[in-house]
């Protein structure tokens, strides 16, 4: 199915202005189809999708695939229902497009092409494990998840569903909610020459549950990638828990690679301690010019990461999670928490997984047990400042049986102004990198981070600390722990 997907943009005519001939008067149309897509799991099977339209008075079939049969155009309702194809011994087609002409009282027209399709992969249904976080690592498939549950288990009043940003364009396609499910699809990824490379696009994307006044009341990370963060092979045990070798929203973990994609790739998204949403990470793997990650919106157009002052209004977790997309800037009178007023200990756990965690479900946020046995290894922190610097991370030994694992310096977004910081604080010679690890573990007013960087000025002493306090309105990143 993948050598039409890639090739098919899903066309839609919105809000067209028509000049009619002797009155010279203006009519105002529309007719568009927000999923772009009716998909169905097997052969015979009916699909259904909504469109919406404004001034229309009647929609007919331009075209449609061989063996495809539209069954119903519901004007008063607003759908469109067809039929796949149950045989194909003459000709029939899996897959294609159905071009729709909608007519105005005056004659004018405005045209709709809908991709449809039998899915050849068997559906993702995360329905049954509700989190805040969805890992998508399959090509050619379609994902689906409850709309009604946010976290594990806090009741929504969703009525619509809208792609919030993505990292990139088409990341996720054909978004829609029927029959009690959100469902997405994931094209396989191309290469600059149209080739087909069997696997998926990587990347990070939001999706957002409306009620029915149009109010946004919760959000999902969507996370694309093309390595599957919760296989075996990429998980570690330390300290007795199990953890994932990458971190949230990331693609790889680099493992000292000196490779500036990998690198970059390997850094995730970050996150305020408490909150649910991921934010962006860096455009560049140097953290050049402070410059967000390239973030769309459902219409391909550039999107940019907001900044606002804790206030009485902002600095709560319910205007949060209805502004995603934002960064919060620490408040100077709460101990630079993101939260104006007091301190909630409670929106993520160090013993169990909240309703604010971020991380899949069957995961959590770690306490900070899981980085006690851990130090600097100490072949790097004897490596020279020529071996060290390109690394961008440290190995971290477990000192109880000598184990390393490697992970990103993928510095922060402060807690001050949110700026992107991959810095240590020296000012004669700045450094080029630090890494900052979130736990659960409170510590005050503050909130514990697992906390390294490197030291060209004392070479003796590379800076690491298990439980470092940060303001809570840093945003650093996370790696996910195995819930017990």
């Amino acid at each position: 199915m993948r050598k039409c997907l890639g090739n098919i943009a899903v066309m839609l005519t919105l809000g067209v202005a028509l000049i009619l001939g002797a009155c010279s008067k203006e009519e105002t149309k529309s007719f568009v189809v927000p999923s772009g897509s009716i998909l169905v799991s097997m052969p015979g099977q009916t699909g259904t999708t909504d469109f919406e339209s404004a001034n229309i008075t009647s929609i007919s079939v331009t075209s449609q695939p061989v063996g495809w049969v539209i069954n119903d155009i519901d004007m008063y309702k607003g759908t469109i229902t067809v039929t796949a194809p149950s045989s194909f011994d003459n000709d029939e087609a899996r897959y294609g497009n159905i071009s729709l002409t909608a007519y105005t009282p005056t004659g004018a027209t405005a045209s709709v092409t809908i991709y449809v399709a039998i899915l050849e992969n068997e559906d993702v249904d995360y329905s049954a494990a509700p989190a805040n976080c969805y890992v998508a690592t399959k090509y050619e498939t379609r994902y689906k998840f409850d709309p009604y549950t946010g976290g594990s288990s806090t009741p929504l009043a969703t009525a619509s569903v809208k792609l919030l940003w993505q990292t990139r364009v088409d990341l996720i396609k054909y978004l829609d909610l029927r029959d009690g499910y959100v469902t997405f699809y994931l094209e396989n990824a191309m290469d600059d020459d149209d080739n087909a490379l069997n696997r998926v696009y990587d990347g990070n994307a939001v999706i957002g549950a409306y009620n029915e006044a149009g109010e946004l009341i919760w959000s999902w990370h969507i996370w694309v990638t093309s390595t599957d963060p919760t296989a075996t092979e990429n998980i570690v045990t330390i300290n007795g828990q199990e953890l994932m070798n990458i971190n949230l929203g990331a693609s790889c973990n680099s493992n000292g690679s000196t490779d500036h994609e990998k690198i970059h790739n390997s850094y995730g998204t970050y996150y305020q301690w408490g909150r649910k949403d991921p934010l962006p990470g860096p455009f560049s793997w140097r953290f050049d010019g402070n410059q967000d990650a390239n973030l769309y919106n459902d219409a391909e157009k550039r999107l940019y990461l907001e900044y606002v002052a804790s206030s009485s209004e902002t600095g709560t977790t319910e205007w949060l999670r209805s502004n995603p997309l934002t960064i919060i800037l620490g408040n100077p009178e709460n101990n630079y928490d993101w939260i104006y007023s007091g301190t909630n200990d409670t929106l993520w756990d160090a013993t169990t997984k909240s309703e604010d965690d971020p991380c899949p479900h069957g995961w959590r946020v770690p306490d900070g047990s899981v980085y006690e046995t851990l130090t600097i290894a100490a072949a790097d922190d004897n490596m020279p400042w020529a071996e060290a610097q390109p690394l961008y991370g440290w190995r971290l030994e477990d000192t109880t049986n000598g184990s390393s694992y490697f992970f990103s310096a993928a510095g922060r977004r402060n807690y001050m102004d949110g700026r992107l910081d991959n810095m240590n604080d020296d000012m004669e010679l700045p450094v080029p990198w630090s890494g900052y690890y979130w736990t659960a573990n409170t510590n005050g007013a503050k909130a514990n981070a697992m906390y390294f960087d490197l030291n060209t000025q004392t070479r003796t002493w590379n800076g690491f600390e298990s439980a470092h306090a940060m303001h809570r309105a840093n945003a650093l990143p996370i790696r996910c722990v195995r819930e017990k």
